[in-house]
């Protein structure tokens, strides 16, 4: 798979309504069913419309209150959102199978359906958007919190962002840089140098959220949030 490295390369791609994100298949339940339903891996309207509930989620908790609450950052957004039975593993369970053929499928299909039932019992879009909020607060984030216990935020986030990578499909032939790309391709954005939470339409709603979550946990110097939890993977992007 292609790489589009440099900021200014990967902004053009992810501001470039020719590229999209790879489609999924369909699914009823489990994993299938939430890739297929929540705005991460839709285009076009559905897109539009499963992003505009997931801002809802978002816009439901100011992000000054994600910095006064302790644990992991799913533990802090879920009891934001009322949320009251613990969620974390759940989650967790989720996210290492977020992306199509990234992990463990059964144990995601078992935590999805469990996150429903949880929430309400509906396999609809605000469902799907609520748990796909909390997915991606996930690895990402508590990564972030981690790294900024060394570094600067704004370093890590320009030079070593827990999301390395995103993916596009490009629906004609075209060139970016130096890099010739086929219809049909798909290809790694990377998004170091300056675009860590994205760029255009997608850029990742949450952005001032997950900010909220690592000042939070720095601030309160808590024991680390992130054992046991792998790194994020190319590919993951938070869109």
């Amino acid at each position: 798979m292609q790489q589009i490295t440099g900021r200014e390369a990967a902004v053009a791609v992810l501001n470039d309504p020719r590229f999209v994100v790879p489609p999924v298949p369909p699914g009823a339940s489990g994993i299938a069913w939430l890739r297929a339903t929540v705005g991460r891996f839709s285009s076009g309207p559905a897109h539009d419309r499963r992003r505009a509930l997931a801002v809802a989620v978002l816009d439901a908790v100011p992000p000054a209150t994600l910095r006064t609450g302790g644990g992991h950052p799913v533990t802090v957004l879920a009891r934001a959102l009322g949320i009251a039975e613990p969620v974390m593993d759940l989650v967790r369970d989720v996210a290492q199978a977020y992306q199509p053929g990234t992990g463990d499928e059964s144990r995601a299909d078992a935590a999805v359906d469990r996150l429903v039932t949880i929430l309400g019992g509906r396999h609809d879009e605000p469902t799907a958007a609520l748990i796909g909020v909390l997915t991606q607060a996930c690895d990402a984030t508590a990564t972030l919190i981690e790294r900024a216990r060394h570094r600067p935020v704004d370093e890590v986030l320009h030079a070593d962002p827990p999301v390395r990578a995103t993916r596009r499909q490009a629906q004609v032939a075209t060139t970016v840089g130096r890099v010739t790309v086929q219809a049909g391709e798909v290809v790694l954005v990377g998004l170091a140098g300056g675009p860590a939470f994205g760029a255009g339409p997608r850029r990742c709603p949450g952005w001032d959220h997950a900010l909220a979550l690592v000042a939070g946990a720095l601030a309160r110097d808590s024991p680390s949030v992130h054992e046991g939890t792998p790194d994020t993977a190319p590919g993951t992007g938070r869109d």
